[in-house]
């Protein structure tokens, strides 16, 4: 048959063109899937980018808010320490008069003023409320319609008084103001160190936070940051959400209902990006960080959709058009294909280029700038915040000789080597130090920190990170450091007879203890007690017996003579004495010493059977602290010396026992 011949000469043809088609579908799908595959790269580069903006926002936040609150509770600290406002305080509450009630109150209303304080109050030691600005005719005897602190503001004063240290009581909201709210107690000490009060500083916290808290990119409207503390089984939003109609004052979620929450996530313990929905049940992306030296937690949120819909909008328009072009086969369709490309590549370019100015705006917000430093050209590329740490013009780019010559020469050698480690190990550089702007010559304190990595376009060492000015802070830590060492100064002194207290005298042992056992010498206590001081205090009152207690520690601190001797109050009417370097009868000479001295003080003691003046009991002990550890040693020198003492007692008082085992050494008795 003819048939048969003809589609023989035709099979060929046929399987060319089947075989052309094969490879041309195969490169269509090689093509797609590669596009594909860039179009999954493009999105989630700017999902990073997303990402990354929201992370910088967060943590800046999160670090404004924690400057702020650390700013408040500086002021705090600089009332507790005004030795003037104290006074005032002392004064009116012993006497009161109009013009010290004006005054104080007009030092209230300059909190208020001048520290945009929303209120300042003088509350007592009981928490109750004493004073404001604009109360008329207040007295010190409390009114009993006064609010009276309680709750987290009663235990802050309790814990303020007790430290004698600024206490805050955190964000929160009560029945005694119409807004949430964030109180600092500032305690207020007499001039004998004895507790009067505090100074109530409250903050209205929405009029204060919410302007930290409105940085975020005006492109997104679903963009918001959202303060939170976890409260038992709910999260409790701080401040209302800017978005959604939820009411301003309840709004919390339950841990155990919307486990999908951001907020919900981060108050169990989630931090960094964060994927899930908000209070309004939409998808979003954020990312958690916590407030330095709070419980709150601070979520940056923007709606999923909405940062990633324009990126998918572009990237689907390009696909489409893409495959429209390779479908026509032509030149013109790679023209086209490479004009759109270049179209999403500069419009991601400009979201780039405009996310890079919000970050530098930022990054001026919070006094924080960014460098890259290029290791080929020994050069700093600058932000323009980070130009004016330096001194620099905006944009201006720094050598490495510059840097260097910019260094405090003090600390210049620290922070070179620290330098070099970093670039040997790759490791981050994370380091505090001075220069001197060549500008201005002044001296400011400056955090780095940076990151050594392999630039992959140049293939050459770099180091990205960031420099902030921390001066203020600096000074505020070392104000703070003074401050405390003062006060731990004062909590070793007995307030009655300034004498070392016992707390003192316990430190003081264990020092004395290693001293005496590396140079093996002894080391002698002695244990005073007052003859008949309760008989003392019952004739002459206790006005009186804090007069006899005053005299005797001055006779007492006269008495001693050796360089190292410690003599401190060790409880009501006993003291104690630490003799280094002493052996018995050293110790035993001292004690009779120091009997004589009282003795000679000639102090009226009409209700005594051992004389008619005031008396001692010494009792003295020495050990060789060569072979026993300190707590066991320190211990059996305690228990010696109280036995020597009961010795004295039982003797007729008024004399020095030395304890040399159970019969203890009796000292001369006038």
């Amino acid at each position: 048959m003819p048939v048969a011949p003809a589609f023989a000469r035709l099979l060929p043809r046929l399987w060319w063109r089947w075989l052309l088609f094969a490879a041309l579908l195969a490169v269509l799908l090689l093509v797609g899937l590669r596009v594909w595959q860039a179009y999954q790269q493009r999105v989630g580069t700017y999902r990073h980018q997303v990402e990354t903006a929201l992370r910088a926002v967060s943590q800046l936040q999160a670090a404004n808010i924690a400057d702020w609150r650390l700013n408040h509770m500086g002021d705090a600290t600089d009332l507790a320490s005004d030795p003037l406002l104290a006074q005032a305080i002392a004064h009116w509450l012993t006497a009161p008069s109009p013009e010290q009630t004006g005054a104080l109150q007009e030092r209230l209303r300059s909190l208020e003023e001048n520290l945009r304080y929303t209120a300042a109050f003088l509350v007592d030691t009981q928490g109750r409320v004493r004073l404001d600005s604009a109360s008329q005719g207040s007295l010190p005897e409390p009114d009993p319609l006064v609010r009276t602190l309680e709750g987290p503001e009663a235990h802050a004063l309790r814990r303020a008084l007790e430290t004698a240290q600024p206490v805050a009581v955190e964000l929160q909201r009560s029945a005694a103001f119409s807004f949430a709210f964030l109180g600092v107690l500032a305690p207020v000490y007499g001039p004998d160190n004895a507790p009067l009060g505090a100074i109530w500083l409250v903050l209205h916290a929405h009029a204060r936070l919410s302007p930290l808290l409105q940085t975020l990119p005006n492109s997104n409207p679903s963009a918001e940051s959202l303060l939170v503390r976890r409260e038992g089984s709910w999260v409790q939003y701080m401040l209302p959400p800017q978005l959604g109609d939820a009411a301003p004052r309840d709004l919390r979620q339950s841990l155990d209902k919307a486990p999908q929450d951001v907020t919900v996530q981060a108050a169990q313990g989630e931090r960094g990006i964060l994927q899930g929905v908000d209070y309004r049940g939409r998808p979003v992306l954020a990312f958690a960080s916590t407030v330095r030296d709070t419980p709150w937690i601070l979520v940056a949120k923007v709606d999923r959709d909405e940062a990633l819909a324009q990126a998918q909008r572009n990237e689907w328009l390009g696909m489409a058009l893409l495959a429209s072009l390779l479908l026509l086969l032509g030149g013109s369709a790679f023209a086209g294909w490479q004009w759109q490309a270049r179209r999403r590549e500069q419009a991601l370019k400009n979201e780039l280029q405009y996310s890079l100015q919000w970050l530098d705006s930022a990054q001026k917000a919070a006094r924080v700038g960014y460098f890259a430093y290029y290791a080929r050209n020994e050069e700093f590329f600058l932000s323009s915040m980070a130009s004016g740490v330096f001194g620099l013009l905006p944009q201006q780019r720094m050598t490495l000789a510059e840097w260097i010559a910019m260094l405090h020469p003090e600390d210049r050698d620290e922070v070179l080597q620290l330098d070099r480690q970093a670039r040997q190990q790759h490791s981050p550089l994370h380091v505090q130090c001075r220069i001197v702007r060549r500008s201005d010559q002044q001296e400011r304190w400056v955090q780095l920190w940076g990151e050594y990595a392999i630039d992959p376009l140049q293939n050459t060492l770099r180091m990205t990170g960031t420099v902030q000015d921390i001066t203020e802070r600096h000074q505020s830590e070392e104000q703070l450091a003074r401050y405390r060492h003062t006060l731990e100064e004062q909590v070793r002194l007995d307030p009655l007879t300034a004498l070392a207290n016992r707390r003192a005298l316990d430190e003081a042992l264990p020092l004395a203890w290693a001293q005496a056992q590396q140079r093996r010498r002894p080391l002698a206590l002695l244990m005073i007690d007052i003859d008949h001081f309760k008989a003392y205090n019952d004739h002459y009152g206790h006005v009186g017996g804090d007069h006899c207690l005053q005299q005797v520690a001055a006779a007492l601190a006269a008495a001693l003579q050796r360089q190292g001797e410690l003599v401190a109050r060790y409880g009501g009417e006993e003291f104690a004495v630490l003799l280094p370097d002493a052996d018995s009868a050293q110790a035993l000479s001292t004690a009779q010493r120091l009997c004589a001295t009282v003795r000679s003080q000639a102090l009226e003691h009409l209700d005594s059977p051992v004389r008619g003046c005031v008396t001692i009991s010494v009792g003295a002990s020495c050990v060789y602290p060569e072979n026993s550890t300190a707590e066991r040693g320190i211990a059996q020198l305690f228990e010696q010396a109280d036995a020597a003492l009961y010795q004295a007692k039982k003797a007729g008082r008024d004399r020095a026992v030395l304890w040399t085992g159970p019969q203890a050494a009796f000292g001369t008795h006038p």
